[in-house]
Parts: C-alpha cells; sequence; structure tokens
C-alpha cells in the first residue's frame, strides 16, 4: 500500500510547477503594462483595464488557479507539516525561469540560497 506521501508528492510537485509557471506568466504579463505620468492610483482604471485584457496575466492567474485546486488536494492526503515546505521548490523554478526565460541574471550567491531551500525540503521529505 502506498504511503500518503507517495500519494500526495505527484500533486504537491504539480501543484508547485503550475505555481511558478503562473509567477512567471504574471512577470511577463506586468512587463507589458503601461503606466502613465500620473501616479499609481490616477492610473489604477487604465492599468486595471489593461490588465483584464492581458492573456499572460489571465495565464497567470488560471495557473494559480489550478495550483490552488491541486493543492486542496494534496494537502488532503498528507500532512500540511510535509507538503508547505515543498512550496519552497517553487523558487527553485522560478529561478530557472526566470533565467532561461526573462533572460535575468542570477548570481552564485542567489543560485546557492535556492540549493540551501531545497536541501532543507529534501531534509523535511526524510523526516
Amino acid at each position: 500500500m502506498k504511503s500518503l506521501f507517495a500519494q500526495g508528492l505527484p500533486l504537491i510537485l504539480v501543484s508547485v510547477f503550475f505555481g511558478a509557471g503562473g509567477q512567471v506568466l504574471l512577470k511577463l504579463g506586468a512587463n507589458r503594462l503601461v503606466f502613465g505620468q500620473a501616479t499609481l492610483w490616477q492610473n489604477l482604471g487604465q492599468v486595471g483595464l489593461q490588465m483584464a485584457k492581458n492573456p499572460l496575466l489571465i495565464g497567470g492567474i488560471f495557473l494559480f488557479a489550478v495550483s490552488s485546486f491541486i493543492w486542496i488536494i494534496a494537502v488532503a492526503k498528507i500532512e500540511l507539516s510535509i507538503a508547505y515546505p515543498m512550496v519552497s521548490l517553487g523558487y527553485g523554478l522560478v529561478l530557472l525561469a526566470s533565467w532561461g526565460l526573462l533572460g535575468e541574471s542570477v548570481s552564485w550567491l542567489r543560485v546557492s540560497g535556492v540549493l540551501v531551500i531545497c536541501l532543507g525540503v529534501i531534509m523535511v521529505a526524510q523526516s
């Protein structure tokens, strides 16, 4: 019989993957927003309309919704104290996507920090 962890792990990983993908789409969509010379509050209506018409932002929100739905199923199968640290794996996915898809510079210090976080997730998973 499979352990609860084995039953929930694939769902957690899919949820984290979709959440990280949602972050990347939100960033790509946010890069397309045009802000006027006025303050954000004065541009709120115009920016809100741009957001509503932005397929990347809509896609990012959709991925977050799917991620949340899968997450709920996952935490029904596994202890939250084990599942929640796994969300940190999204840091690594976003770091890779930021570098590979967005062309952001990524320092070795930042990579090292994310690797330490991932090592912590592995330790929690083994407990």
